[in-house]
């Protein structure tokens, strides 16, 4: 048996380790190989980009080019070209050495070309172009020389475009949308799966008659993987480790993550390197994991919290209190000393930033965890 602790932290699930989601991943691998556009959005650390990586490596089983493009850090038209370029050069250089990949790159595009750094560590791809082109003639050079490589090889290809809603944040973001969608519409080979956490600012992308990609593709929320899909997982990686854990105990750890992959996949790795081998966990060990992941989340916790507003922070701590679907009430505003014009402000920063949402039931955090800090950080 294996003494290596089997939770992932800080990495996309490997094959071995990835729960369930048997239903996304066919779904999602239906869309691809129609060449169907996907929007697909989940709170954040529900495990999106394990899921779509793994689809990735199915369907390049089957031949699919696959390019994987990281939007999260973007700050300018600048970094959407090059990120972009450099996913795709990436893809289509395949094995190679510095000469034979430029060459290859060179037949392909004609104002875009790659700058290559071959390291010990392996190859890093920039791109240079004459900064005096325009988003529009760049673009057309990736999609043009991208279809050219496609149709060669006779090949069809799938686009991840992670965090995409990060480009409403653009100052050039409407002629960026503008641009892409000019180009992703007329595509016959190409799938294009538009990922991300901020729920509602991706919807309203793809929602809005107003924008440039109303209705350009498939809405897909992704949801929890369900707790009798977890209890069985989790408990066969402890045993497999010579570690037992009680299906109760995971249970509660379920419940206390909120069913947020991310947080049970955590939990479960503190709680794991606190079982001695060959024993079991019980309630005075997951106590003690619990407060572990607390005190280890509280720095990004504080980070998010710095960095709202008063009239921010005071709503986010009534709801995780005390979750409500009428916050207008005179008796909720006094007993948390809000204001309703306030609550009206609050609410829809909070709801675009995707840390309170609304359900059938209330309006609540997001974040449950982060929530139970919020609660704590009062006392």
């Amino acid at each position: 048996m294996s003494s290596i602790n089997p939770f992932n932290l800080g990495s996309v699930s490997s094959n071995i380790k990835f729960c369930n989601r048997k239903k996304e991943i066919n779904d999602l691998l239906t869309h691809a190989k129609n060449c169907t556009n996907v929007v697909l959005f989940s709170p954040r650390r529900l495990g999106k980009t394990s899921l779509v990586k793994y689809v990735m490596r199915e369907i390049a089983k089957e031949d699919y080019l696959t390019i994987y493009v990281d939007l999260l850090s973007i700050i300018s038209e600048k970094d959407v070209t090059e990120k972009f370029f450099n996913a795709v050069v990436r893809e289509v250089g395949g094995d190679i050495t510095r000469g034979s990949f430029v060459d290859k790159v060179k037949k392909l595009f004609t104002r875009l070309y790659p700058s290559i750094d071959i390291a010990p560590d392996g190859v890093s791809v920039s791109a240079k172009y004459d900064r005096t082109e325009t988003f529009t003639h760049l673009m057309d050079d990736i999609f043009v020389g991208l279809n050219k490589h496609l149709k060669k090889n006779n090949r069809k290809c799938l686009i991840i475009f992670d965090e995409f809603q990060e480009i409403v944040e653009l100052p050039e973001s409407k002629r960026i949308e503008g641009v892409l969608r000019e180009y992703i519409q007329n595509q016959q080979d190409i799938s294009f799966f538009f990922v991300g956490s901020r729920r509602r600012v991706l919807k309203t992308m793809f929602a809005d008659p107003k924008r440039a990609f109303y209705r350009m593709g498939f809405i897909y929320a992704m949801d929890n993987i369900p707790e009798h899909d977890f209890v069985p997982f989790l408990s066969t990686l402890f045993k497999e480790t010579n570690k037992q854990c009680p299906d109760s105990i995971i249970s509660k750890i379920y419940e206390f993550a909120g069913g947020n992959t991310y947080y049970v996949q955590k939990l479960s790795y503190i709680l794991w390197n606190m079982i001695p081998t060959g024993e079991e966990a019980n309630e005075e060990t997951l106590v003690s994991a619990k407060n572990e992941l607390m005190k280890s989340e509280a720095p990004v916790f504080q980070g998010v919290f710095v960095n709202m507003n008063h009239g921010e922070k005071k709503l986010v701590r009534a709801l995780s209190e005390d979750p409500a679907l009428q916050l207008y009430t005179i008796d909720y505003l006094a007993k948390h000393g809000l204001s309703a014009g306030g609550v009206q402000k609050s609410l829809k920063s909070l709801i675009d930033k995707d840390i309170v949402e609304k359900t059938e039931k209330s309006y609540r955090v997001v974040d449950k965890v982060f929530g139970m800090w919020c609660i704590a950080s009062l006392e």
